[in-house]
């Protein structure tokens, strides 16, 4: 593996080095801090302004891909929002809530100013590798302190569930379901592009996968816990229908069942908080949902100000006066739902710019006949995930979705997939 990196760094420039180091920096900060990710936002910034001037002044043609340009169309949302501080009374707010979403700009802009050429398939299997293994880092990390403390320490089984288990450096259940079923995806096409997989890497990647099984079971994530079962449904129809073997799909599926009943069994909490949820749902004797209550009260909100939304800086006081006009006990909380908060922000214009994220690879996908099914699934994750959370009110999730969804982007339309079945 260390080959394999060093390589990479083979006939690139100075200035490509470090800006190629900032990108794998970044990468691997992303699932362990939002903090120390944002700061590798901003040395990444720098780097490319760097190699800029230093182009600029060695006339330096900067490569483009027509395609390129599509990344200005993805400014749309931050742009919007800005707009937004027209007619926004908490102006306070508003300008925190600019700078939190600052990734919804900084990126797209990044990846159609900067020449990035260098960035082939395997550089960029190596950036979403080094955030693979930044997640590997904190889950091992979380799990081995919560292991000294249940033996040492004499901490309750409870210390290797919910909050308890991120006490390292807390992150949302949420963000971390959502890192971890991608790194679930990225590991297992990366076992079966190989043309052989019984070998010491197969067995590299399927230890991290069954890791990240344990974990997104361990913090308790619902939303999680579906969305990795569906992906992993997904994963499965894929080798039924590329690599046309039964035989492998039921091999597989098992030992995935496997690893998730075992799990379930010595962690059965998880698995405990999706039967109630949907014994409450089906109860109707039994008190709604909270998310339930929040989804309904946002929905509301969303339809009184559907045309231009209330502006960046007051959806939360709009939301808490409609809680308590209406005696709903939700305190500050959002509506859960990203679809229904940007609705409520920005407008259906900025529900339409949200959407063309989701659309706008389908229809270069269609178009085109060349899939990537890691774009596809991180969508999916995005998605699903976007509607039980408001999972771009946080820096957790901007950071990720903007910077994950750039290099996939960049890879499966800017630069030449190699492969129909790109994974």
């Amino acid at each position: 593996m260390n080959n394999y990196i060093i390589n990479s760094y083979k006939n690139l420039s100075l200035v490509q080095k470090i800006e190629y180091s900032a990108l794998l920096l970044l990468a691997f900060l992303i699932p362990i801090s939002w903090l120390w990710a944002s700061r590798a936002t901003l040395l990444l910034v720098v780097a490319m302004v760097a190699k800029l001037i230093v182009e600029e002044k060695n006339h330096i043609i900067r490569k483009k891909e027509p395609r390129q340009k599509l990344f200005l169309f993805f400014c749309i949302s931050y742009i919007l929002y800005a707009i937004s501080m027209i007619y926004t009374s908490n102006t306070d707010v508003g300008l925190q809530n600019l700078e939190k979403k600052l990734s919804f700009i900084v990126f797209p802009l990044f990846f159609l100013v900067a020449n990035l050429s260098y960035l082939t398939q395997n550089r960029i299997h190596i950036i979403l590798y080094s955030f693979v293994v930044g997640l590997f880092a904190f889950v091992f990390i979380n799990l081995s302190w919560a292991t000294y403390d249940y033996i040492f320490l004499n901490a309750p089984i409870g210390r290797f569930i919910g909050w308890e288990v991120t006490k390292l450096a807390y992150i949302h259940h949420t963000y971390v379901a959502m890192y971890s079923c991608l790194a679930i995806v990225f590991c297992f096409f990366k076992i079966f592009e190989q043309p052989n997989i019984f070998n010491l890497k197969t067995v590299l990647l399927s230890i991290a996968i069954i890791f990240f099984i344990l974990f997104i079971i361990l913090v308790e994530s619902r939303a999680g816990i579906l969305c990795m079962g569906l992906l992993f449904f997904f994963l499965l129809l894929w080798i039924l229908i590329y690599k046309k073997s039964f035989r492998t799909m039921l091999s597989v599926g098992g030992i995935v069942v496997g690893v998730i009943i075992i799990s379930c069994l010595v962690f059965p909490s998880g698995l405990n908080r999706l039967i109630k949820t949907q014994q409450a749902l089906s109860d109707s004797e039994q008190k709604e949902d909270i998310r339930i209550t929040l989804l309904k009260a946002g929905t509301n909100v969303a339809k009184e100000n559907w045309i231009c939304g209330v502006g960046v800086g007051d959806r939360c006081d709009v939301l808490e006066n409609y809680y308590i006009e209406n005696n709903l006990d939700c305190g500050t909380l959002n509506s859960h739902n990203q679809f229904i908060d940007t609705t409520i922000s920005i407008g259906v214009l900025g529900l339409l710019a949200l959407l063309s994220y989701f659309i706008l690879p389908i229809v270069l996908f269609i178009k085109e006949r060349k899939w990537n099914f890691t774009l596809l699934l991180f969508l999916f994750i995005i998605g699903f995930n976007a509607v039980f959370e408001a999972v771009f009110e946080s820096q957790t999730g901007i950071i990720f979705f903007n910077f994950i969804y750039c290099i996939l982007f960049f890879y499966s339309f800017v630069q030449k997939m190699e492969d129909d079945t790109a994974r």
